[in-house]
């Protein structure tokens, strides 16, 4: 689904990059028309987040992110780029229309979710309901908390015509809801309770089909389609998000009725992964929101299994969390409704570690002294990739009291893994650097690059001419330039380049600097800079190759010359 770039261009222009970033981030002043802020990507005590509304851009110069307010939507809210587009359009009032000639199905598939769900809570209530309202009235789920989740449910044999004759049949198909049988469409999510799933925005953007009967699977999901990417959604984080932000943690749990329960006891700070295990996405998503993540697993061995699994991707996301054991055969819906809010808050309040929890079991399993090094050691590859030296020398600390080893020779061999894992890695990247050739960095071609993006497109494109990537030394720059390139050549917009975050977080500390104001100049100094790097390059290429004494010296006076040329330019 395409968004037209004078949409795009509207929305930029509307949007008030201070009060989006004020809202999550109090600014002060910092001098001029720059405000500074705490990093809302980081942790840090010293306000490092430079926001420049004037210009539209923002730059963190501790953790190196930056950007535009898409950027910002995106990275802090975790969104796609036509998601961040339309929160920010709905914020400034501007309203999108798409492109014609671009896919439809994105939007009509939210609106044809927002028709199911009132079609399915009507269901929910009439004579063909009945048993699905007596199923959620025996697990006592109130009318006002079934309302505040718009749950419903679909008969079987839901005659689909009054879908078929509103959206076209691509929709209904690439929804995932619907499938073409023998005798036509029909609707997947039958005799089942219907529940919604709403992304950061609040938009319904899937549904989870809960069966009362003898269906298998016991819970179906919508399929990912251009709307719902399992890995980047949690349950219930739209109702969340402002408690997670008041809280100290957030909790995550295994059902949406688990998390239906505990919203409706007070817990407003809980979500739920959409049947998988959480992804590096996902604890994204948590983490610009809270600090801790408490995980809540069944007290069996599958629950047991789960929370060891989830270890490496918390590691590898630098993010500790706890996780809470429920007793075996109840789950936090059972468990609060049978023993109260206090007891509950006793069994959140017996968190473990889930780091040391790991090297517990890992530790149980342990027989005799070399069965416990070999845990040891699976523990401690996972332990050198913590990045935070503190909690590094506290785990160090703790193992070497369970595992019963001198604390001074476990963190040697830490300090010993951890040096040839880094000159591993180093080797290898530069290897890579060897393969790629060239690596130098020049500020004359991120300046350069900076400027071409703030000017005007067709100037713009002026200022490219004879300008090859070939004469990038940093062939990061290179990459972008071809992307820069073309974009100017076809005549698409700038700031789609700058909603990406990895290019964004490379141009931003130019685009809030208030050194090269006067951006014709700049481009017009980088570009001549550019171009007086590739002959000297080429130069030193000829000098080097040249076959005897009498052509080097020639070619070294004609670099002279060269030089001297270029200089007086």
């Amino acid at each position: 689904m395409k968004i037209p770039d004078s949409k795009i261009d509207e929305i930029l222009e509307q949007t008030d990059l201070y009060q989006l970033v004020d809202e999550v981030v109090p600014l002060k002043k910092a001098g001029g028309s720059s405000f500074k802020g705490l990093c809302p990507f980081h942790t840090e005590k010293t306000p490092s987040f430079n926001v420049h509304p004037d210009k539209g851009y923002f730059h963190c110069f501790g953790c190196g992110e930056g950007g535009n307010a898409i950027s910002f939507a995106m990275k802090y809210h975790g969104l796609s780029f036509p998601d961040a587009v339309r929160m920010l359009g709905e914020r400034c009032g501007v309203e999108i229309e798409y492109d014609q000639t671009a896919s439809k199905d994105a939007k009509d598939i939210v609106a044809l979710h927002e028709e199911l769900i009132i079609d399915s809570r009507k269901y929910l209530y009439s004579i063909e309901g009945k048993k699905a309202l007596a199923y959620l009235t025996e697990r006592k789920f109130s009318d006002r908390l079934l309302e505040e989740y718009q749950v419903g449910y679909f008969p079987p044999n839901v005659d689909p015509a009054k879908y078929i004759r509103k959206y076209d049949k691509s929709v209904l198909i690439n929804s995932g809801l619907f499938k073409e049988g023998k005798y036509g469409l029909r609707l997947m999510f039958y005799d089942r309770v219907m529940i919604p799933v709403k992304g950061v925005t609040g938009k319904t953007i899937a549904f989870s089909g809960r069966t009362i009967s003898d269906q298998q699977p016991k819970y179906i999901n919508s399929p990912e389609t251009e709307v719902f990417k399992k890995r980047r959604v949690l349950f219930n984080m739209d109702k969340a998000k402002q408690s997670l932000r008041k809280s100290e943690f957030a909790m995550v749990v295994e059902g949406y009725f688990d998390v239906m329960r505990l919203h409706e006891y007070g817990y407003g700070n809980c979500v739920a992964s959409m049947g998988t295990s959480l992804t590096s996405d996902h604890i994204g998503l948590l983490r610009r929101y809270t600090g801790d993540i408490y995980m809540l697993f069944d007290g069996d061995q599958a629950g047991y299994k789960s929370a060891l699994k989830s270890l490496e991707t918390f590691v590898q996301a630098d993010t500790f969390p706890y996780v809470v054991f429920l007793p075996e055969g109840e789950d936090p819906d059972s468990f609060i409704d049978k023993h109260g809010k206090d007891s509950f808050d006793q069994l959140i309040g017996a968190k473990k570690d889930l780091f040391l929890f790991a090297a517990e079991v890992l530790l149980k399993k342990s027989k005799d002294f070399n069965a416990k090094l070999r845990s040891l050691d699976k523990i401690k590859s996972m332990l050198i990739s913590v990045k935070s030296p503190y909690r590094k020398d506290y785990y160090a600390q703790k193992l070497a009291v369970m595992f019963q080893v001198d604390e001074n020779t476990l963190r040697k061999d830490i300090d010993i893994s951890a040096a040839k894992t880094t000159l591993k890695r180093t080797s290898g990247t530069v290897e890579k650097q060897q393969e790629r050739g060239r690596g130098v960095t020049y500020f004359c071609e991120r300046d350069f690059i900076a400027a071409l993006v703030q000017l005007p497109e067709d100037v713009a494109l002026n200022y490219t001419d004879n300008i090859l990537p070939e004469y990038f030394h940093d062939r990061r720059m290179s990459e972008i330039y071809k992307k820069v390139l073309d974009v100017l050549e076809n005549g698409d917009n700038i700031n789609v380049l700058l909603s990406t975050p990895d290019i964004a977080k490379e141009l931003s500390p130019v685009l809030v600097s208030d050194l090269n104001s006067d951006l014709y100049r700049s481009a017009a100094a980088s570009r001549e800079k550019i171009l007086a790097n590739s002959v000297k390059d080429s130069m030193n290429r000829k000098i080097k190759d040249a076959s005897d004494m009498d052509e080097k010296r020639r070619l070294v006076i004609e670099k002279f010359n060269t030089k001297k040329k270029l200089q007086e330019k």
